[in-house]
């Protein structure tokens, strides 16, 4: 539940920046690396791999998801089912149903 709270306050921001005309997609995701390894903290991991308007995420359990850019004119806003990816800066907020939501950096 609280994932779901933390990527719906996720998408309100980024439905604001649309609506205003602030955050420009092509520049958003150029800021995002090809190929990045972010630290969660105590151990985790997850390696992003960008490609066209979707990213393929790894975890340090070994599991990899394919995301696609949500909603797909997102360049920043990933995800499907119970998993999302929020990637801003230097730092990507994983969320995954059943588990805390993460908080990682470059």
């Amino acid at each position: 539940m609280l994932s779901s709270l933390a990527f719906l306050a996720t998408a309100c921001v980024g439905d604001q920046q649309a609506q205003t005309g602030q955050g420009d997609a092509s520049q958003t995701i150029a800021a995002i690396p090809r190929h990045a390894t972010y630290d969660c903290g105590d151990g985790d991991w997850i390696v992003i791999e960008r490609a066209g308007n979707a990213v393929r995420l790894t975890d340090a359990d070994g599991e990899s998801y394919d995301l696609p850019a949500s909603p797909p004119s997102q360049a920043s806003r990933f995800g499907e089912g119970g998993l999302a990816l929020v990637v801003e800066g230097g730092e990507a907020l994983w969320m995954k149903a059943g588990k805390q939501p993460a908080t990682c950096r470059r």
